[in-house]
């Protein structure tokens, strides 16, 4: 884009000034945050040129990894942009579509959605005036653009706007928040069009000349676990942990690429997205220290995971991986639905992670041997941290 001065009285520069301001909010959702547009706000419905916009607007590629030079805050849970218009489809409120900037790399991933700030999206169709609600418990009905999914999300109004004011807290966030629930309905196949993409509960990759279980889930998100015993880990380390022990994140990145090229997401090992599948390691539940010092018990939650995001260890858990494991643990013979507690409520089921415990539910049914996901559950709190213009 071509430099330029503004002078007083140039009516032409002025111009040119607000040309690089583009109308945008700034957005907690769950444990994450991103850079929110109203579509009509867009100059451009390019997804190239959208591209460029982004990566611009987040101070990415930054090879410091800090996004110093843009909203973004040098981790993947803070680098992300999100377009919410009015919908033209039957019974849908709102499009939702999601993009993951990725830090230190020139890309811009469309190919999965952030369960994290699905939560903030109904709140910021509402504070938009992108439909009209009643004071009270409003139910916003989103199409997930990139899944191809529905999901209402329920929220309390005061005074037109979302009201972000409650006691409910979740894990990874200071603070409490008004209760957001999210149903994901029908969340099967979101990435490849089934629940289990292989057909199988457990699948078996070679790594080296061993074999390790894994387990491929696509709910929300398609979803790789792998039983963190297998690969010398104890499900308990914290991100910074797991990030510095090299051998480790090797192994479970081979074992991502891997199941991508045998659910048809890849064509080759070098070719994987870089946001998806994700994947996770899942064990027993175990003690361990939580990122705020705090002591979790292994007999306050029913099952332990560590997720990873953009080749990275996540310090709480992607909002879809949530919706995720609830599910893979209503599903019988799983990885996750193997180590889980025996006695736990699929339809509340106790994840820890790196930030505490999360809640998800899942209803999950079996039909002619097959497995169904009907719906899933999360609950997540959100709010509105600036309201304005950002500049490219």
């Amino acid at each position: 884009m071509e430099e330029f001065y503004l002078w007083h009285g140039e009516k032409k520069l002025e111009s040119k000034m607000k040309a690089r301001w583009i109308n945008a909010s700034y957005y907690r959702g769950g444990t994450s945050k991103g850079v929110f547009f109203r579509g009509q706000d867009l100059p451009t419905s390019n997804q190239e040129e959208l591209n460029k916009i982004f990566l611009d607007i987040t101070g990415s590629p930054d090879p410091n990894g800090r996004q110093l030079n843009g909203m973004g805050g040098g981790v993947s849970s803070l680098s992300k942009c999100v377009i919410v218009s009015p919908s033209k489809r039957e019974g849908i409120d709102v499009d939702y579509t999601f993009i993951q900037i990725a830090v230190d790399q020139p890309i811009a991933d469309w190919s999965n959605n952030c369960g994290n700030l699905s939560s903030a999206v109904g709140p910021f169709a509402v504070n938009e005036g992108l439909l009209k609600v009643k004071d009270g418990e409003a139910t916003i009905k989103i199409y997930q653009v990139n899944t191809d999914k529905v999901i209402h999300s329920t929220f309390a109004v005061k005074d037109g706007f979302a009201d972000p004011d409650g006691d409910y807290q979740i894990a990874g966030v200071s603070g409490s928040g008004s209760k957001i629930r999210l149903d994901y309905l029908d969340p099967g196949g979101s990435g490849t069009g089934k629940l289990l993409p292989t057909g199988n509960v457990i699948d078996v990759v070679e790594i080296d000349g061993k074999k390790i279980n894994i387990s491929i889930v696509d709910a929300a998100t398609p979803l790789v676990y792998i039983k963190s015993d297998d690969i010398n880990l104890k499900c308990t380390e914290n991100p910074d942990q797991l990030d510095t022990n090299l051998d480790a994140m090797k192994i479970i990145q081979t074992i991502r690429n891997k199941a991508a090229v045998m659910i048809g997401l890849a064509r080759n090992e070098n070719e994987v997205p870089l946001g998806t599948p994700r994947i996770g390691i899942v064990s027993e539940p175990r003690d361990y220290v939580a990122l705020d010092k705090s002591k979790i018990s292994k007999d306050s939650y029913d099952i332990c995971t560590r997720m990873f995001s953009m080749g990275k260890a996540h310090k709480a858990i992607m909002g879809t991986a949530g919706v995720n494991i609830g599910v893979a643990c209503a599903i019988d013979g799983t990885l996750p639905n193997l180590v889980k507690r025996k006695d736990a409520n699929i339809l509340e089921t106790r994840v820890g992670n790196p930030s505490g415990i999360i809640i998800s539910g899942a209803v999950v049914e079996k039909k002619e041997n097959k497995f169904f996901a009907k719906s899933a559950v999360m609950y997540r709190t959100a709010r509105p941290l600036m309201k304005g213009s950002v500049f490219i």
